[in-house]
């Protein structure tokens, strides 16, 4: 099943019979396509047992990016209206976990809690929906089934702490699900804790959970692959429209933008005017990944900002968009440094890494850890520490200097 693009429905040609083709970057979305050639975006819900499409539009009628975004509110309206429990989005096979035959003598058994899988449909009613994304509520809720599959028939307080571990190992085939479900059901517990469900002394069963190790990929571009990436794009630009390697100034400005910021693709993409503050020079993003943000930016940008100025449609609100003026898609730009990477020998850099070197960057050049952290929008210091080894790499290197200053002046030879 491929994942969607608007590069990817367009060359899709249509058949002697109608046919679908869902997206797996976005579980429910789907395009049709008819022997006429007409095509159109659906979403598939799964409504009382039974299959329910609602239509979008025509690809004629409506841009991949706003029927993908459109796709995602509905599928948000569909988890907040739905009994969580009784409709799940996908069927999710029950782990054979083994249940105890009695609560165990230092749990104390809470009266009146309820069933796991009725506060699931209150834990994401009343915590997922209120402080999390659509597409974060779309992640919780395919935790939830895990959840509400094994263990939605027990009283919250039986869930034994055995039994989790056996309905992790269960789940051992795809780690990075196993550990976000995991998590996911012990913020349940503390929830249940915070709402006077639980009794402030009971021990959760995944306390201690032992998580599967997740490999966190850091990769940082050395100056000498930073001039590669900027010949590449100047290169690029320079060569006329249609040539193999041409790069756009948009798909430039971007990326420059990005190394220059550390700023996320989904934040570049969709800045508009009204949040440029050159006075002040930063972007102040009415909403982010971690909320509304201000990112700082020095002269390189505001220097960058004149030249896509030069190039702003009259009346697009967007810094960068489509011909018919709506944002860019992601996957457009993910498509282009996929392009650009490979072209220099940079195929294991991620559009993404540029975020990480400009951090390494930062620090390197002496800025510490917190203001590091400021500047990317880190709404946890946990999240910048990853970092720490780079900083404490600056410090070593300072505290070498100045030993060596002082050797020599101690020796009479400064």
């Amino acid at each position: 099943m491929p994942t969607l693009t608007e590069r990817s429905c367009d060359r899709i040609k249509p058949r002697q019979r109608k046919f679908e083709i869902a997206c797996s970057g976005l579980r429910g979305f789907i395009l049709r396509v008819l022997p006429s050639g007409k095509k159109a975006y659906y979403v598939r819900h799964v409504v009382g047992g039974r299959d329910k499409r609602t239509r979008i539009g025509s690809t004629t009628d409506i841009t991949f990016a706003n029927a993908r975004r459109r796709a995602l509110e509905i599928l948000a309206e569909e988890v907040a209206s739905s009994t969580l429990p009784q409709a799940p989005l996908r069927t999710v096979r029950p782990a054979t976990v083994r249940q105890p035959a009695q609560q165990t003598a230092q749990q104390p058994a809470a009266p009146s809690t309820p069933r796991v899988r009725d506060f699931a449909l209150r834990y994401f009613r009343d915590h997922v929906q209120q402080t999390l994304k659509s597409s974060t509520q779309l992640r919780y809720r395919a935790h939830l089934d895990k959840i509400v599959a094994t263990f939605g028939e027990l009283d919250l307080h039986k869930i034994s702490r055995s039994a989790v571990e056996l309905w992790h190992a269960s789940l051992s085939t795809t780690p990075c699900a196993a550990n976000g479900a995991a998590r996911v059901l012990s913020n349940m517990f503390t929830k249940a804790i915070d709402w006077d469900i639980l009794p402030a002394t009971f021990l959760p069963p995944t306390r201690k959970l032992r998580l599967y190790p997740q490999r966190r990929r850091e990769r940082f571009l050395t100056p000498l692959e930073r001039e590669r990436v900027e010949e590449a794009i100047e290169r690029g630009t320079r060569l006329p429209q249609g040539t193999k390697g041409r790069i756009s100034w948009k798909t430039a400005a971007i990326i420059r933008l990005l190394s220059l910021t550390g700023m996320r693709r989904s934040e570049v993409l969709d800045l508009t005017w009204p949040m440029v503050d050159r006075r002040h020079r930063a972007f102040r993003l009415p909403d982010s990944k971690t909320g509304q943000k201000i990112v700082p930016f020095g002269s390189p940008v505001l220097q960058l900002l004149d030249t896509i100025r030069e190039h702003a449609r009259p009346g697009c609100e967007y810094l960068f968009y489509t011909c018919t003026g709506h944002r860019l898609c992601d996957s457009s730009i993910t498509r282009s440094w996929s392009v650009l990477r490979s072209s220099i020998g940079l195929e294991d850099v991620r559009l993404h890494d540029l975020r990480h070197s400009a951090a390494s960057d930062a620090l390197m050049s002496g800025v510490p850890l917190a203001v590091v952290g400021k500047i990317l929008g880190h709404k946890n210091p946990s999240t910048t520490a990853r970092y720490a080894h780079i900083s404490d790499r600056v410090l070593s290197e300072a505290v070498e200097t100045m030993s060596s200053a002082i050797s020599r002046n101690a020796s009479g030879r400064g």
